[in-house]
Order: C-alpha cells, then structure tokens, then sequence
C-alpha cells in the first residue's frame, strides 16, 4: 500500500505511532522504527465490518539489533454509509469491551482453574475514537491460518472451536454472577424493533433462497413456499432470538461465530491442534444457542450430519459444565437436554443466517462483495445477489439443511 493510500485513509499508522506500541510491548525505551509497510491481507468480501490490514515494522533495539514485528489492525471503515450503518449496532464498543473488560476477567478466571489457552488474540493498542481501530499480534506467527471458508469446518475442527467456546461461556456466565456490569454493553440486540437497517438482508435472503429452492427436488412446493412467506415475519422471529430470559442459563455470545472468525494451527500431519477465535464486535449475552446455532448451520462442511450436530453438542456441553463445576457456578447446572431445547427454541437463527453466510463462504468474485451489495438496490447490488444465490454448490449443503429446518419447525 502507498504512502499517500496509508496517509489518506490511516493517517494514524506512523513511524512514531508504532514505535510507541513496539517500546511498550517490548518494555524497550531505545527502540527505533527504521520503516513499516502495510497491506491488506485479506480480499475484498473476506470481511464485512472493518478494513483488516498486516502491518510489518523494521526496527531496532537499543542494543542495535535489527528485528522485523508484524502486526494487524483493524479499523472501522472509511466509507461514512458503511461506519454509520455499524455504529448503529455498537460493534466498535462492544468488542472494545470484550477486550478492555471481559477477556481480561475471563482469562483470570480460566487460569485459576489451570485453562490457559488462548480464547482471542492480544490487543495491544485499542482507539475508540476519531478511526477506530484496534491494533493486535498476528496470529500468524504462532502458526494459526485462516480456515479455507469454501469448505467450511470438519468434524475436528468444529470440536476445537466448540470447546474454545464453551470456555468463553462458562467463564461468562459465572462472571455475570459476579459483576453483572461487565456485561453491560453486550445487552443490545443483534436484531430489535429499535434498529431496521438490516431487515433487508435477511427478508431478501430467505426470498433469495425460496427462489433457488423452488427448483431443488426435496423443497420445491412446501419447503420454497415456507420460506417465501418467512419475509413477513422473519424479523418478529429473530427478535424473539435475541430476547433474553433472566431465569435462562445465559453467556456471552461470540456473536458471529462463524467459519471467518475461526484461526487454526495444526500439527505437521494437517491434524488440527488449537483454535482462536477473531472479531468480538457483534457479542450478545443471552441464550447459547445463539452461537451454536450459528456455527453450527452456517460453517459445518457438507459430510457433517444431522446426527454429528448431537454429537458435538454433546461435545459442547461436556466441556460446559466441567468448567462451570471448576469454576465454582452458583446456580443451576445446564444440562444437556437444556441445551437442546434452547437449540430448539432459537433455532430460527439458523434460517436467518445460513440463507445468505452459506452463498458468502462459496462465492469466488468477491469484488463486489460488501454490505451495499447485500443490502442496496442498486443494479450492481442486485446483480451480485442474483449471483450470490444462484451459485451452483449452493444446493449442496442449503437443501440438506432445508430439510432439517423444517423437521424442526423453524420454517413454520
């Protein structure tokens, strides 16, 4: 990225700025930025909610080595109708206080018990004003890589990240009962009455689907004609998703906990070994359900079952309720027959988000790929949603998961 690009649109990332991160990451007063580079490592479309860029400094110490530190930051976007669209939803101050209050609180907890994974990357710098940004390590260089989101989770991979999970809201869930303020900037609703902006993407995305679906040989007649009649009530149902129930068992949802957010190392055989998991900008405290769902319906690979979704719920709620037993968690125990009826009651969530996140992980022209183009009614807009739908291996996976939804009633 050119200097003038750099200084245009991230006047912040300078020589002084980062030498500044660098001397108190390193607790070196005599560093000295030499230079840096910037680029964006990421495509267009492989992110939706920030501009995510790798930032490599070449510096020295004060022993005058000559060292090489790479970092990524992510930063609000520049475009005002984008940054206004997400301000509405907080998603800079949320994850803002994942990292300032709740992590911190999580991990202290978690290591009391002898847990000592990582559940996020480190944050080094954090701006929560004027370009919001965040600056972080790279998890590359600890040997994590993004999960090649075409063919979305296996079975293994699905179980590291639902144990990376089940941590996270175990150790929420008895830190609320300990100080129920640090939760509180994750009590806004990922869908409400109060904010309408994105009542398109979902009503367009469920009437995209039933199209496709109309022609697909187990959900044409029912199944397509459900789902083109979910546009009148699709929003009034994900409201009830993100309804909380102070009496429910309740956590801190990741949010968006789907195969983009997912980092993973694996051992020289290609066996997966650890995850973790990236953008905490969209958490909500309420039912779990939210997050497993999700994860669930939108990143599991086609040869993950029906039946393997018991199997890692069962996985799921194993490492739950051990680490809420170790934790001390004062109140009633979850059980596992809990957790599926909270899969039940919120399963809604899994039609709102597979109909247009399973298209988004198959899609290869991601130049168009932004939130106009989900959202707007431009012809481009439109153009790229009629190319988002009609992909051909959409069917793969969307019919299988069709069939399953309306067994479960969420289609009703």
């Amino acid at each position: 990225m050119d200097p003038a690009t750099i200084e245009e649109r991230y006047p912040f990332i300078t020589r002084d700025y980062l030498q500044g991160i660098l001397r108190r990451e390193q607790c070196e007063s005599a560093i000295t930025v030499d230079s840096f580079k910037v680029v964006a490592p990421l495509a267009k479309g492989e992110n939706y909610s920030s501009d995510i860029l790798r930032v490599t400094v070449n510096y020295t110490t004060g022993s005058h080595n000559h060292r090489t530190q790479t970092y990524i930051v992510k930063v609000s976007f520049a475009r005002d109708e984008d940054a206004d669209l997400l301000d509405a939803y907080d998603v800079f101050k949320r994850e803002i206080a994942v990292y300032d209050v709740v992590m911190p609180k999580v991990e202290q907890l978690l290591s009391s018990i002898g847990y000592n994974k990582r559940l996020a990357p480190v944050a080094h710098a954090i701006h929560p004003t004027t370009i919001k940004h965040f600056v972080f390590e790279d998890l590359s260089l600890q040997g994590y890589k993004p999960v090649g989101r075409t063919a979305g989770l296996n079975f293994r991979q699905l179980e590291l990240v639902l144990e990376k999970i089940a941590k996270f809201h175990a150790a929420t869930a008895v830190l609320y009962t300990i100080d129920e303020e640090s939760m509180a900037s994750h009590h806004y609703r990922n869908i409400s009455e109060d904010v309408p902006h994105f009542y398109p993407l979902f009503q367009n995305s469920v009437v995209a689907c039933g199209e496709q679906a109309a022609n697909w040989p187990t959900t044409k007649g029912k199944i397509a004609d459900k789902l083109r009649a979910l546009e009148k009530t699709i929003i009034a149902k994900g409201c009830r998703v993100y309804t909380r129930c102070e009496s429910d068992f309740n956590v801190l949802n990741h949010g968006d906990l789907w195969v983009n957010n997912v980092m993973l190392k694996t051992e020289p055989g290609g066996k997966a070994s650890d995850v973790i998991l990236v953008d905490y900008a969209t958490g909500f405290f309420g039912s779990p359900a939210i997050d497993l769902s999700y994860l669930l319906y939108t990143s599991a690979a086609n040869d993950v079952t029906v039946e393997d979704f018991d199997l890692l719920l069962q996985h799921y709620h194993a490492e739950l309720v051990d680490t809420l037993a170790k934790l001390k968690y004062g109140k009633r125990m979850p059980t596992l027959l809990d957790i599926q009826v909270e899969m039940l009651r919120k399963g809604h969530n899994g039609v709102m988000f597979t109909t247009f996140l399973i298209p988004l992980r198959l899609l290869e022209d991601t130049a168009n790929a932004d939130l106009g183009g989900l959202l707007g009614k431009t012809e481009e807009a439109v153009a790229f949603r009629k190319r988002l739908f009609s992909h051909p291996k959409y069917q793969d996976r969307m019919e299988y998961l069709l069939n399953f939804f309306d067994r479960k009633g969420y289609l009703d």
